[in-house]
């Protein structure tokens, strides 16, 4: 027993395929666009990310000088945080070496994971001491804002 269509239902439904297969392709192509893009021509903020990131919680609540003013204090940070960055690298690097070993070390493996997460907390410790120092130096009644929920 066959399943018939008639010739209008398979059209419309052939046309419909059609255009979902379309819209499917344009996002697929618009997303690898926007990747390139990005990848490509980079950010306008050059700070890393780890900066970026604790600034973009303050930015629907503060001024647009007291974001410059905290920006400008977490700055004189950027050289450390990129060493920073590199050594976790390094780090990230030597672990996929041992992970990849035909008999991985263990104990060597989870020192990795430990230095790698000392790392990464030192430099956050770092970020946000000094975002804080930041915000204190800031009038009263600009921090006020930080006490509205976020959006």
């Amino acid at each position: 027993m066959a399943f018939k269509i008639e010739p209008k239902t398979r059209r419309t439904l052939l046309w419909g395929l059609l255009v979902v297969s379309l819209a499917v392709n344009a996002f697929f192509i618009g997303a690898t666009v926007t990747d390139l893009a990005r990848f490509r021509l980079g950010s306008e903020d050059k700070s890393p990310r780890i900066i970026r990131t604790e600034l973009r919680w303050l930015k629907d609540r503060l001024s647009p000088d007291a974001i410059d003013s905290i920006e400008t204090q977490l700055n004189v940070l950027k050289p450390d945080i990129l060493a920073r960055l590199d050594r976790l690298k390094t780090l990230r690097g030597e672990l996929n070496a041992l992970v990849a070993a035909p008999t991985p070390d263990k104990a060597a493996i989870d020192a990795h994971l430990r230095n790698i997460r000392i790392e990464v907390g030192a430099m956050q410790e770092q970020v946000q001491s000094r975002t804080f120092e930041a915000l204190l130096n800031l009038p009263p009644e600009q921090r006020a804002a930080l006490a509205r929920p976020a959006n």
